[in-house]
């Protein structure tokens, strides 16, 4: 397996369980279908899911208003309906 399709990604949203989103979710080898298929009705998700590497600061970002993940963070609670 070369490095191109060992990416590894974290999910740095809040928990939206009718979604399947769980917060600091990580995904092995690409994004499990169910995301691939929410990212075309929530494109936020792109914001929201990050590499690992970049998790730390990502996840400072989310909690940051007036950050750009901040932002894609609460349009997607907005669009799910979550408070």
């Amino acid at each position: 397996m070369d490095e191109q399709t060992n990416i590894h990604a974290i999910y740095v949203g809040p928990t939206i369980a009718k979604l399947g989103l769980i917060r600091n979710q990580v995904f092995l080898d690409g994004l499990p279908g169910h995301i691939t298929a929410l990212q075309e009705e929530y494109p936020e998700l792109d914001e929201l899911i990050v590499p690992v590497e970049g998790c730390s600061s990502a996840l400072d970002a989310a909690k940051t208003k007036g950050t750009h993940i901040h932002h894609a963070a609460q349009k997607l609670k907005e669009k799910a309906g979550v408070r």
